[in-house]
């Protein structure tokens, strides 16, 4: 048995999603798992009796579907500032728990703690795709892809022994050695849905202040449409054709199980978790989120959904979306399913090196994600963002 902490960024609830998937799987093995976070994925660990080390949460502010720089700095900064005394506080807290192996989901202050401790680290996200691999750009992007460059690498573990990237798509990996990528990690909850196609549109915005206007174009193109996140609206009746529902995690996975095309920001987590249903969509990225952006070019590069990027959307979008949507179904069903196994072998060959000692493999389990023995040769132990 290993001993591991799990520190993870607390906006949103993607990341809470793949860790507590993949914290389930290294415990069916006989881990043991404590959780390192703040904001959002602290409150979900919490209330499902989790014991969190508590830190900061790191957060972006968004605007009207959009980034606003000043305002990030700002609501960060009283954490920026006092950097060294956090580092400081969770560096005594992991000292008394001793871990084997930190395992980081994009929280910028416990590797520096594991650092300043020696404890080994395995950097396992989303983001650092925008920083590891290669991909052609339209020019119009670059700068703010260079801009994520400089934040992630604020961010993410620098120089971590191993690093393991999760994707619904798989550019070419700058340094082969250094990392490896598997396919999304999906919650038990979602796995254990069984699709159909309905007849709604399901609508999911991250921020929908200033997006009323893609209210107005569901009720212009007709059609019924349930809608996540959305104000209701001043008027009773004012949009007949859409279904105004309120936060449920369970509501919207049906929802989400039982729609015929899902309209969202272009997070992840849930376009992940969109194409493991077979759900096809279009996706309206936050302008500036340059991670955003990227997973936006994939799905449309690969013929998985639509993308409105750096504009309005329109009606026109929408029609030409729903008009295709059968067509991009077909082409997610053809589409591997999920990486849980293939991050949990990764996992289990890092804690071999890591733990020698006192790390043995068990047998498999029956869970929805079982722990399997190693398959893959073993990392090199130089190496090193939903509703």
């Amino acid at each position: 048995m290993a001993r591991i902490i799990y520190s993870l960024s607390g906006q949103g609830r993607g990341h809470t999603s793949r860790s507590l998937a993949t914290s389930a799987a290294l415990r069916e093995c006989g881990h043991e798992v404590r959780f390192c976070c703040g904001g959002t994925a602290r409150r979900i660990l919490e209330a499902r009796g989790e014991t969190v080390m508590p830190v900061p949460r790191l957060r972006q502010v968004v605007r009207k579907n959009a980034i606003m720089p000043s305002r990030t700095l700002a609501a960060n900064w009283p954490s920026l500032r006092n950097r060294t005394t956090i580092v400081t506080r969770l560096a005594d807290l992991f000292a008394d728990y001793a871990p084997d192996l930190l395992i980081n989901d994009f929280e910028g202050f416990s590797w520096r703690a594991a650092k300043r401790l020696g404890i080994p680290i395995l950097s396992f996200n989303h983001q650092q795709v925008v920083t590891e691999t290669e991909y052609s750009l339209p020019l119009r992007h670059r700068y703010h892809a260079r801009l994520a460059k400089i934040i992630i690498n604020v961010i993410a573990p620098k120089n971590p022994e191993w690093l393991l990237l999760t994707s619904f798509f798989f550019p070419a990996l700058k340094r082969k050695r250094r990392a490896k990528i598997v396919k999304p990690i999906i919650r038990g909850a979602v796995q254990e849905l069984e699709p159909t196609c309905g007849e709604h549109v399901l609508v999911y915005f991250n921020d929908p202040e200033g997006s009323t206007g893609v209210l107005d174009l569901l009720e212009e193109v007709g059609g019924p449409s349930i809608v996540y996140n959305f104000p209701l609206p001043p008027a009773p009746g004012a949009y007949p054709t859409i279904r105004f529902k309120p936060p449920s995690m369970d509501g919207f996975l049906e929802d989400l199980s039982r729609c015929r095309a899902i309209i969202c920001t272009a997070g992840f987590t849930l376009i992940s978790e969109a194409l493991y249903l077979d759900k096809p969509l279009l996706v309206v990225p936050n302008k500036g989120v340059f991670e955003q952006t990227l997973n936006a070019l994939f799905l449309q590069r690969q013929g998985l959904g639509t993308a409105v990027i750096d504009r309005r959307l329109t009606a026109r979008d929408l029609k030409n979306f729903l008009r295709e949507a059968d067509r991009f179904t077909e082409r997610i069903r053809n589409r591997p399913e999920c990486g849980n196994k293939a991050a949990v072998r990764y996992i289990e060959d890092v804690l071999s090196q890591v733990s020698p000692s006192v790390y043995a493999v068990p047998s498999s389990s029956s869970s929805t994600v079982p722990c399997l023995p190693s398959a893959m040769p073993s990392p090199n132990p130089a190496v090193i963002d939903m509703m």
